[in-house]
């Protein structure tokens, strides 16, 4: 283990240099193609945004999906209330889908990516017995797959709803 600060952030660096590249690649890949990223949500919306792209480059994938998540709610309740929408400032993320799928913001498609998305945050975030099944430890058992893998393509997933919602926002 390194002594100084510098050693262990060269280290570091040297050690998984080419699997952030391969995540930043991802993440371009799949960026919506746009002139102007509108963030409703202000300043923390934006912030929740940037952290979860810069969480998912460098391989921190719960905080990657935790984050995109917020970002998720931050962003339709901005909309529903720059839409008039008083209302929603406090609701559920399933109230937030719900409504955005009956506004027309969202096909039925998009609602269920949305809903998995939810699904995959909550045992993050709201504790669930050990091997409980939808821990991402017993889904990679059930799937034959090591965690870590799981909970990157969860991350993904996540950062797919995100890229909905900044596409809908974005202009040009």
């Amino acid at each position: 283990m390194p002594n100084k600060p510098e050693e262990w952030l060269l280290a570091e660096d040297k050690s998984c240099f080419a699997q952030r590249v391969e995540r930043l690649d991802w993440l371009i890949s799949n960026a919506p193609d746009a002139q102007i990223w509108n963030f409703p949500g202000g300043l923390v919306g934006k912030q929740l945004f940037e952290e979860a792209r810069y969480c998912f480059v460098y391989g921190q994938f719960l905080a990657t999906a935790i984050l995109g998540f917020a970002y998720v709610e931050r962003t339709l309740a901005a909309m529903f209330y720059g839409a008039g929408r008083n209302d929603l400032q406090r609701a559920t993320s399933e109230g937030l889908f719900q409504e955005a799928h009956a506004a027309g913001w969202l096909t039925e498609q998009e609602l269920e990516a949305f809903d998995k998305a939810r699904r995959l945050r909550n045992p993050l975030v709201h504790f669930r017995k050990p091997l409980h099944k939808d821990l991402p430890e017993f889904r990679a058992i059930q799937e034959e797959r090591r965690p870590y893998e799981v909970i990157e393509d969860d991350a993904k997933h996540i950062l797919m709803v995100v890229f909905h919602l900044v596409a809908q926002n974005a202009v040009g």
